[in-house]
């Protein structure tokens, strides 16, 4: 594998990208610290854990597992996205392409990171609603929607470089 070793240029867009992923983890901390201390000792957990019991309750403690788990995962992408010639892509990689794939591939990982950011906010912001009696609108809609994008992503992206790499030849 003689792939370039390019140095791209991130957009205002990827910024964004990496700002709003920062800010859902973030958001999932600032919940957790405001209403840690009115949270009973056990919560519901809107996440697949071992020590979860089968009413999906779990300790209040378990809620810090996520931001910790998606922090983790955000940045061992961010610094993945640094080196995009050791991806795997489904056309050859040359000199003449590797910019156009290197930046299309760096801006699906960050939107992964921006939805693993979200879905951070989001888990920690039911479980705390749950606590409080309180029902979020769509939020069934919202939980079914978090996979499709994960699996989507990717697919829309195979699609849009095989739609581009037809126009280019």
């Amino acid at each position: 594998m003689n792939r370039p070793k390019i140095k791209l240029h991130k957009t205002w867009f990827d910024w964004l990208l990496e700002l709003f992923t920062i800010a859902g983890i973030l958001g999932a901390i600032v919940l957790l610290w405001l209403y840690y201390q009115e949270l009973p000792a056990k919560v519901p957990i809107h996440f697949n854990w071992p020590s979860k019991d089968a009413q999906g309750l779990g300790e209040k403690h378990l809620l810090w597992f996520s931001p910790v788990i998606c922090t983790i995962l955000a940045i061992g992408i961010s610094i993945l996205n640094r080196f995009p010639w050791v991806f795997n892509y489904p056309v050859e990689i040359n000199a003449e392409n590797a910019r156009l794939h290197y930046a299309q591939a760096t801006q699906m990982l960050r939107l992964i990171n921006l939805l693993i950011g979200l879905l951070c906010f989001w888990v920690t912001l039911l479980s705390i609603y749950d606590v409080q009696g309180k029902t979020l609108k769509g939020a069934a809609l919202l939980d079914s929607l978090f996979p499709i994008a994960f699996f989507a992503l990717p697919i829309l992206y195979l699609i849009k470089i095989s739609i581009k790499q037809r126009k280019t030849g």
